[in-house]
């Protein structure tokens, strides 16, 4: 895995939907990739106002195509929160490049959170991992202000079903570890 920026992006003719967080070149198996992760702000469509309310996060994994970019996968999540305190955000230095299957394939994790609130609380938390066109999740809630020395309170956490089979243990474990270092962030 290594960073691309902005002009790779463009001389590449991958569209960036919104500002670029992150952008990864992987090479694997089935080819050359690019993850590009991107966040977009603005005012709330359904009550426009002078805020940013309205949070948008974008995940796209492209795949090299005889020469060409075409996007396998997209993770796409928003928040929509007028009039309260609003944010959304990849959790980068989680972000995770993977073969737990050992198929030579990646596997991409990608942790954010999504926040609407009018006072500190739980933020939405999402730990997604992709493997091709399969899609696996952790998804609860994590408090992200918390006083120096205490412990982040955590929420209710899901697993998806098929995180439950025996045959998905290491992706598992795997998106456990991602949560735990989501855990010991401040911000």
């Amino acid at each position: 895995m290594s960073a691309v920026d902005a002009v790779y992006l463009a001389t590449q003719h991958i569209v960036v939907k919104g500002d670029l967080v992150s952008a990864q070149r992987v090479t694997d198996k089935a080819g050359e990739h690019v993850l590009v992760l991107s966040h977009k702000s603005g005012p709330s469509p359904s009550e426009p106002s002078e805020r940013e309310e309205y949070h948008e996060l974008n995940a796209v994994y492209y795949g090299n195509k005889d020469g060409h970019w075409k996007p396998e996968w997209t993770i796409h999540d928003m928040v929509d929160c007028p009039t309260l305190d609003s944010a959304a955000e990849f959790f980068t230095s989680a972000v995770s490049i993977s073969d737990l299957n050992g198929d030579g394939r990646s596997e991409v994790t990608i942790p954010y959170r999504l926040f609407c609130s009018g006072s500190i609380d739980y933020s939405t938390v999402k730990v997604i991992l992709r493997d091709g066109s399969t899609k696996l999740a952790i998804r609860g809630e994590l408090e992200m202000y918390q006083p120096e020395g205490k412990p982040a309170l955590q929420g209710k956490k899901q697993y998806d079903q098929a995180l439950r089979q025996p045959a998905n243990s290491a992706y598992k474990q795997h998106l456990d570890a991602i949560w735990a270092r989501i855990k010991l962030v401040k911000k």
